[in-house]
């Protein structure tokens, strides 16, 4: 066996095979990492759910390419000349109806396809009253395509999605908290799962800026939310290129690709008193952002339970068959990504009127956690093959035992939000996000 050192010594490349479906994922990754080419070789897709003699015969149809590719490859494409300063941004004129000035800017790939406020010099410089940083800032380098976002295009960004110059704030706080390594940018904006941001707001500045977090949090009719969420939005597919077909492979998608779920918890019917911010280590007069990427979230509708455990005991199943058959067990914080440990925390959108419920017979929130860990639980025979790795310390088990997804009340968080109604939502993060990001709103 020759190792990776030695190989660079004889000049040899790293080939890498991809399927054909996800080339142009895998060209375009590499393009944004700066290199001028990289040698691939494509195999018919699928290579995952199907027999292992399949994959065989798949390894045997390209292995003459990969050999051949190991031993002749050479760069085509030229290393790819300085690219135009990100700041100042260009000016252009246009004249025209606004549906024409929509047509140019989704045309340009300026617009995801929903209709823009026009960005005007005098609108953006507007926007950048609200903030104290320089217009030049970089202040994010958007993966996939490692697009450079500048305070500027922040604030011009912001103009397009409806924001106001007030938003600025909120809006580099939310950029410095989806750019967190723990966030994981790439992977859910790159993914096959209908993954999109999930924002939740605390502290004063929720009822400063009129964001929603009450009767229809997450819907329409929400103009401070939808702008937030429609900004970040534009950040990803203008700004970082996370666009379908070939970079964005969400197999089906969702609404949320269109616009980004944002929320405000709702501290006044919350009846543990303490917000999810003030609970986390941050002070009351806080404003503070907490992001983390999300699959859709399931809802739990439970108009019958009296008892705080009755109505638990309904997450508790919820919670147990969600986050589309990324089943991990036992899974801890501490413990490195892997898909055997994917599923390490889960967020419960609890309506007012169940938080209540709940509250009768369990008056801390830690008594909550503590019992949903103790009852999210799946049948060992409700995991994908492979997917839960069982230690030996559990003792026996067959097909029928119930295995834990959780070891820890840490991993169950709780945010009250919405209004009237025996609603609530459960949603599960993507896995590769290490832990949620908190970021507190610079005054």
């Amino acid at each position: 066996m020759v190792d990776q050192s030695e190989v660079e010594k004889l000049g040899i490349p790293t080939v890498t095979v991809s399927s054909d479906q996800f080339i142009g994922l895998a060209k375009s990754t590499v393009t944004s990492t700066g290199l001028p080419d990289m040698a691939f070789v494509e195999a018919p897709h699928p290579f995952g759910m199907i027999p292992l003699n399949e994959i065989r015969a798949k390894a045997d149809q390209v292995f003459p390419e990969i050999l051949r590719m190991a031993t002749q490859w050479k760069p085509a494409v030229a290393i790819r000349a300085a690219s135009k300063p990100t700041y100042p941004a260009e000016r252009i004129k246009f004249r025209g109806t606004y549906e024409a000035l929509n047509k140019m800017f989704y045309d340009r790939k300026w617009s995801l396809g929903m209709p823009i406020i026009p960005p005007t010099p005098e609108a953006v410089a507007a926007m950048l009253k609200g903030t104290k940083h320089k217009p030049g800032e970089v202040v994010w380098v958007v993966p996939p395509r490692q697009g450079q976002l500048t305070v500027e295009l922040v604030a011009t960004l912001g103009v397009m999605s409806g924001c106001k110059p007030e938003h600025m704030p909120l809006l580099l706080a939310i950029v410095k908290a989806i750019s967190h390594p723990h966030y994981d940018w790439r992977g859910n904006s790159t993914t096959t799962a209908p993954t999109n941001p999930m924002i939740i707001i605390n502290g004063p500045i929720v009822k400063e800026l009129g964001i929603a977090y009450s009767t229809g949090v997450l819907g329409g009719e929400q103009p401070v939310n939808i702008a937030l969420g429609y900004f970040i939005n534009l950040v990803g597919d203008i700004v970082g290129g996370s666009v379908p077909p070939d970079v964005d492979k969400s197999t089906q998608g969702s609404r949320g690709d269109l616009v980004a779920w944002v929320l405000g918890e709702n501290e006044d019917a919350n009846p543990w008193k303490k917000s999810y911010a003030v609970e986390h280590g941050f002070k009351a007069t806080d404003s503070v952002v907490t992001a983390f990427g999300a699959y859709l979230g399931t809802n739990n509708t439970d108009h019958t339970s009296v008892k705080g455990k009755d109505l638990l005991n309904t997450f508790a199943i919820g919670a147990a068959g969600v986050a589309s058959g990324i089943y991990s067990c036992l899974s801890r914080y501490d413990q490195p990504f892997s898909w055997l440990n994917s599923v390490k925390y889960m967020y419960f959108f609890v309506g007012p009127e169940h938080a209540d419920t709940m509250y009768r017979d369990f008056p801390t929130k830690r008594s909550v956690q503590e019992y949903l860990v103790k009852k999210i639980a799946v049948p060992l025979w409700g995991y994908a093959p492979d997917q839960c790795k069982i230690p030996k310390e559990f003792g026996a088990y067959d097909e029928n035992t119930l295995i834990p997804r959780f070891t820890t009340p840490e991993q169950i968080h709780i945010v009250v939000t919405g209004g009237a109604g025996k609603q609530s939502q459960i949603w599960p993060p993507f896995p590769t996000g290490m832990a949620p990001v908190f970021v507190v709103v610079e005054k």
